[in-house]
């Protein structure tokens, strides 16, 4: 039962991520969460997993922080969004009865979805060529309202005439790109056949995205050793051909986002600026304001309400110390790290999480990331 409850948690992740159950206006509850919490109760009722008395204390600690935060935050502060950040992060706090490293088990439990998922990506792409169909890139008018995940995301995004894969079943061309890198890790390291690591590879490029593959490059910095010389070989010349297709045709549209960085002084409005460059400027200035908000931070939910005269995203390094402050963003932090450590997984998947929640999206209070650091350190080992 535990095994197909985990299973239930990753499916939905991927094939469920345009459903969610409403809870406000521009709000959704992702089933995978749900799961994940069915998950843990089972686990935790059959002796698989206990609550750890230090990090239910460190939890509390974060609790505490993020009170303060809210008591002494700006107006603007949400009380809902307070109450997400709780639920997102409490499963932390349980460990399991028999840690280990469960790398293979959690490959044998996304490979064959992440296979499926790019074959839907490839797909859905190269279709757009055959006929127009709005739902081929957005079916979630189909589904009832109340069943909709509402989040603000961008779902259907063109570039030179052309509309980005988002593997069709994904909110957003992004992430598709990181579960493409994800699937490109798992055929490096564990073994498959070599057609489908070029199907993740084709998935990655079509995404146009430019998060998955910083979150491939910097997989391959920590992990190209793990990588049998065949499968390095492969990805090299892989990487090669997509280089020289870039420079020579139409793909050069992907490495033009690397434009985006670049030019003028001030403020940039580039897509790759508000990710990564102009949310500096916003948590800079939200931690300046006084002394209280630069330890306490300036209450949940309140980095999108703050009026700014750029577009900005709320990346985690952002959203967490402008909301929490120092004090609640270290104090989450430290209670991941420790509740990580406990579990004693291993290196191999910690670096790639660990930047994708950290740099690759607003995934404070989101459940993908969550779900994953949750499943591999608490749940995977049982699969």
């Amino acid at each position: 039962m535990l095994r197909f409850l985990i299973f239930c948690t990753a499916f939905s992740q991927i094939f469920l991520n345009r459903f969610g159950i409403q809870i406000t206006s521009d709000f959704s509850l992702a089933p995978s969460y749900l799961f994940l919490y069915v998950a843990l109760a089972f686990a935790w009722a059959k002796g698989f997993v206990r609550i750890d008395f230090a990090l239910l204390t460190l939890f509390a600690a974060v609790v505490s922080a993020s009170l303060f935060s809210f008591v002494y935050g700006r107006p603007e502060r949400s009380f809902p969004s307070l109450g997400l950040y709780w639920f997102v992060y409490f499963p932390f706090v349980f460990r399991p009865i028999n840690p280990g490293r469960p790398d293979r088990n959690l490959c044998r439990l996304y490979y064959p979805l992440l296979l499926i998922l790019a074959a839907a990506g490839v797909l859905q792409f190269f279709l757009q060529f055959v006929f127009h169909r709005e739902w081929l890139f957005d079916y979630r008018p189909f589904i009832p309202p109340f069943f909709q995940n509402k989040n603000n995301m961008n779902t259907v995004i063109s570039i030179g005439g052309l509309i980005k894969s988002n593997g069709f079943f994904l909110l957003e061309p992004s992430y598709f790109s990181q579960w493409m890198a994800y699937a490109i890790l798992f055929f490096g390291v564990f073994g498959g056949s070599f057609a489908a690591g070029a199907l993740f590879l084709l998935g990655l490029a079509l995404s146009f995205s430019g998060t998955g593959i910083i979150l491939l490059g910097v997989m391959m910095v920590f992990f190209i050793s793990s990588i049998s010389f065949g499968r390095r070989l492969f990805l090299i010349v892989s990487a090669a051909v997509f280089l020289l297709l870039g420079l020579t045709s139409q793909s050069h549209l992907t490495f033009s986002r690397l434009e985006e960085f670049r030019g003028g002084t001030g403020v940039r409005t580039t897509s790759a600026a508000a990710r990564f460059l102009n949310p500096r400027i916003t948590l800079q200035e939200g931690l300046s304001n006084s002394v209280l908000s630069f330890f306490l931070g300036n209450g949940p939910g309140t980095i999108n309400k703050v009026i700014k005269d750029y577009e900005g995203h709320d990346p985690v390094w952002a959203k967490l110390f402008f909301e929490y402050g120092l004090i609640g963003g270290f104090l989450l932090l430290f209670f991941l790290l420790r509740s990580i450590h406990a579990s004693q997984g291993s290196f191999l998947f910690f670096i790639p999480f660990f930047v994708q929640w950290l740099l690759l999206g607003g995934h404070l209070l989101t459940f993908d990331v969550v779900v994953l650091f949750v499943l591999y350190y608490k749940l995977a080992v049982y699969y």
